[in-house]
């Protein structure tokens, strides 16, 4: 993970650097001037909607060469950040200044054009396969809007580390709107594991895991069963949604949707709320 965040810090070009988060400490400060010539680097703990709203703090994010938004939970940065001067701040920073952003755990979670919002709780795979309409299972659009490679993703992470296939097909099910032309795609991080994407769309993985991209099929349709208090069928002949399997090294092109090099690829479905994987061989 020292690679990537090296190469994130660098890409600040000796500017400033800042950490927002909405608990925890400053152990990013010290980290990320060790790893490049930053001019400085501060954390903003923006723990309610007066923090998020503050002027002063916000004035000095609006002039950061670089964002990094900490783990933590999800919700809490829905409840303090949503829709303040805060939210209207970041997304200054990488639609007009365009400066590099990115997060960890939670932090990475809510770039994604939509989010799963962890009202109160997390949820596991087994509770979303057996009840994908539950109430606690709840995706917001992106927090601070999003980039446009990143408007149709869901990105989940500690993905195989903590089980997370079938709820990140449940999350993608969800999603799902056919008639506003919505049609999401998943990105799956493992733990100690980065994507870094560069301004050209190229994503290209760091660290000792794997990165995921959950394609699903919406040409052939969506979910067989998606109703409340019924488990999820999504099957379509046990190819719902192709995997791509990304080891460190591998590169993904986001414009065109597929992979650079020859990863692993997979077929994933779900039939009565079980979910299954099987590799496959695509096509030259």
């Amino acid at each position: 993970m020292d690679v990537a965040m090296t190469r994130f810090a660098a890409a600040a070009r000796g500017g400033n650097i800042s950490v927002i988060r909405a608990s925890g400490s400053t152990g990013y400060n010290e980290y990320l001037l060790e790893l490049a010539d930053a001019a400085s680097v501060e954390t903003f703990r923006i723990d309610s909607r007066d923090r998020a709203n503050h002027e002063p703090d916000n004035t000095v994010l609006a002039a950061s060469e670089a964002l990094f938004v900490a783990g933590g939970d999800q919700w809490n940065y829905t409840l303090f950040w949503g829709n303040t001067l805060l939210s209207a701040t970041v997304r200054t920073l990488y639609t007009d200044r365009r400066v590099p952003f990115g997060g960890t755990s939670a932090g990475a979670m809510i770039w994604g054009g939509r989010y799963f919002e962890a009202s109160g709780r997390s949820v596991t795979s087994q509770e979303a396969l057996t009840d994908p309409m539950a109430r606690d299972i709840a995706l917001r659009p992106a927090l601070f809007g999003t980039p446009e490679v990143l408007a149709d993703r869901i990105i989940d992470t500690h993905f195989t580390q903590r089980n997370r296939e079938g709820r990140l097909m449940t999350f993608l099910a969800r999603a799902w709107q056919p008639d506003s032309g919505y049609f999401p795609k998943g990105i799956a991080i493992d733990e100690r594991t980065a994507m870094i994407i560069d301004e050209d769309g190229i994503g290209t993985v760091y660290g000792a895991g794997f990165v995921w991209m959950y394609l699903p099929y919406w040409d052939k349709g969506g979910p067989e069963v998606l109703r409340e208090g019924s488990p999820l069928s999504w099957n379509q002949g046990g190819a719902a949604v192709l995997v791509w399997k990304l080891g460190p090294g591998d590169r993904y092109d986001f414009a065109a949707d597929r992979s650079l090099d020859r990863p692993s690829t997979y077929h994933a479905s779900v039939e009565n709320g079980v979910f299954s994987i099987q590799a496959v061989t695509l096509p030259e």
